[in-house]
């Protein structure tokens, strides 16, 4: 008859006797974790479960862990609450080469054929397929459908800054004064239009680009699929041609978020948008 252990009886007096040192350890470890948690100040916090966020989507996008760094000593509390009302989010974009044949259980829309055939015969410069290895604030509004070309972007905090430029003739003159179409990417690169936006935007004028095609295909797979479901296009920062073209994407009706093609730099059309994107330093 197997024997009856008699410390049973005096354990649930006095448990802390009877516990295992692994247990001893193991509590206390859970316990200054939850300690550290509780002390923390509500940024740090949200900060952290910014990185958790992150690190997540990374291994579901990869299929494997890939390291987060620290944020950028520009991204503080009042700017990140402030990014958050205007519709932008932050995102890490790791060192990874997006080669054409790379199988990764995210990518379900990879950028089409013809960008990689462009990179191959250097019309397209090399490294244009590789992410950055940055933090990156983005716009998270999907690009509207076309109306003859007097579409807007949902709730456009751009609109007012947008619309000065038109007054200042820093952008050419358009009947909807507020959009985001009908300017040219050479008219998104002078100093006085990035300075108003970066300004809008609360960063350094020097961080302020457009996206490059294969992060806006990454942010879109990874986090914002609709970006590909209207028939309207976005500029990319990527030069074509030796910058005598630039590209340009995201047809829905020809490849949605796979789709990347080109246009004359000072090109306007009415169904040619941007959205803005700010690369961080790195801490």
């Amino acid at each position: 008859m197997e024997r009856f252990p008699g410390y049973k009886i005096y354990e649930e007096y006095n448990p802390d006797q009877y516990k295992t040192s692994v247990q001893k350890k193991v509590e206390k470890v859970l316990g200054e974790a939850e300690k550290e948690r509780g002390s923390m100040r509500p940024e740090t916090m949200e900060f952290r479960e910014l990185l958790d966020r992150e690190t997540e989507s990374l291994r579901n996008f990869f299929g494997y862990d890939i390291e987060v760094p620290s944020l950028p000593e520009e991204v503080t509390a009042e700017r990140y609450e402030k990014w958050k009302e205007m519709g932008f989010e932050l995102h890490y974009l790791p060192a990874e080469e997006m080669k054409k044949d790379r199988e990764l259980p995210g990518w379900k829309k990879k950028p089409g054929d013809w960008f990689y055939e462009k990179i191959k015969d250097k019309e397209v410069e090399a490294g244009s397929a590789t992410l950055p290895a940055a933090w990156i604030l983005t716009d998270t509004r999907e690009k509207p459908n076309y109306q003859d070309g007097k579409q807007m972007y949902k709730d456009d905090i751009l609109a007012e800054t947008l619309e000065d430029l038109r007054k200042k003739k820093a952008i050419t003159a358009f009947e909807v004064k507020g959009s985001r179409f009908k300017i040219s990417w050479d008219e998104l690169h002078k100093p006085e239009v990035k300075k108003a936006i970066a300004e809008a935007l609360d960063v350094p004028e020097e961080y302020l680009r457009l996206p490059r095609a294969i992060e806006w295909n990454y942010l879109g797979n990874a986090h914002h699929p609709t970006w590909g479901d209207t028939d309207t296009w976005e500029w990319f920062e990527d030069s074509y041609q030796k910058g005598a073209r630039r590209l340009s994407g995201g047809l829905s009706r020809l490849g949605r978020l796979s789709r990347v093609r080109w246009a004359a730099p000072d090109a306007r059309h009415g169904y040619l948008g941007f959205r803005p994107q700010v690369v961080f330093s790195q801490p």
